[in-house]
């Protein structure tokens, strides 16, 4: 996977930081791509996008299971993600220690928590 574009220092993990925290260069292109004017356009875009995709998947157990491991593996050196996951901000990846780690904005997480219905 192409990581060092998308390492950020990581900070807060609400999905505005964590979105202000990636290069510039890939910001703008996520912007131009999604044809938003502003960071807080961009995380509408993606949260909406997320929870369309969500809802069209919530009844199948290893889409269940993806993001169950997803969770379980957030700050850990065990990426189990999809490059997709990455570039589309559903996961953020930053350096941990001499490891790569990545961890998922509290947004989509709470969104994924509440569509499986986890405690």
């Amino acid at each position: 996977m192409d990581y060092e574009k998308y390492l950020i220092n990581k900070g807060k993990e609400d999905l505005i930081s964590s979105l202000k925290a990636l290069d510039k260069k890939v910001l703008k292109e996520r912007m131009k791509k999604e044809q938003v004017n502003d960071i807080r356009e961009l995380k509408e875009v993606i949260i909406d996008t997320f929870e369309l995709c969500l809802a069209f998947s919530k009844d199948d157990k290893l889409t269940e299971n993806f993001f169950r491991r997803l969770i379980d593996n957030e700050n850990s050196n065990i990426l189990s993600f999809y490059q997709q996951d990455m570039k589309s901000g559903l996961v953020f990846v930053y350096k941990n220690g001499d490891n790569i780690s990545y961890y998922i904005p509290t947004e989509l997480k709470k969104i994924i928590k509440k569509v499986f219905n986890w405690k």
